[in-house]
């Protein structure tokens, strides 16, 4: 999948312009993150990335929950890589169908905790060459309303 500049912008473009965009929902918010994978060289084995605000006031309380997420990933490589994202570890996990995903799949779900996008190359054994992916996440969530008396 080679990158071209077009894309490479997009790819970049994205995240800011989806975090930017207007809440749909009183109490509505997100957060979003962008990182590259330490280099995959064997086809077969995990590489599990975490995503979660660096920045301690961009994260959500504990009582806010997901109400969407998005996921996408570009590399440049011959080699096949699959992702899945992933809540809270790598267990509860949907695969992204090519290289990006819009999911509900983790709606009430606690937004206080990582996402994973975990990237496995196809090939069994050594690649020709490690393979780096980008990945960039969006989670959406509802902060609880207070209550009142």
């Amino acid at each position: 999948m080679p990158i071209t500049a077009r894309s490479s912008f997009c790819m970049l473009a994205l995240p800011v312009l989806l975090a930017l965009a207007p809440a749909s929902r009183a109490g509505s918010a997100s957060w979003s993150a962008t990182r590259v994978s330490p280099a995959i060289s064997r086809g077969g084995a995990d590489v599990a990335v975490e995503y979660f605000p660096a920045d301690a006031s961009a994260r959500p309380a504990g009582s806010a929950t997901i109400s969407r997420v998005h996921a996408s990933t570009s590399y440049s490589s011959r080699d096949i890589v699959q992702t899945r994202l992933c809540w809270n570890g790598t267990a509860r996990c949907v695969p992204l169908k090519g290289s990006a995903i819009n999911t509900n799949a983790f709606n009430g779900l606690s937004a206080d905790k990582p996402m994973y996008l975990v990237h496995v190359a196809q090939d069994s054994g050594p690649l020709p060459a490690p393979v780096f992916v980008q990945g960039s996440v969006i989670v959406w969530f509802t902060s609880a309303a207070p209550h009142s008396p």
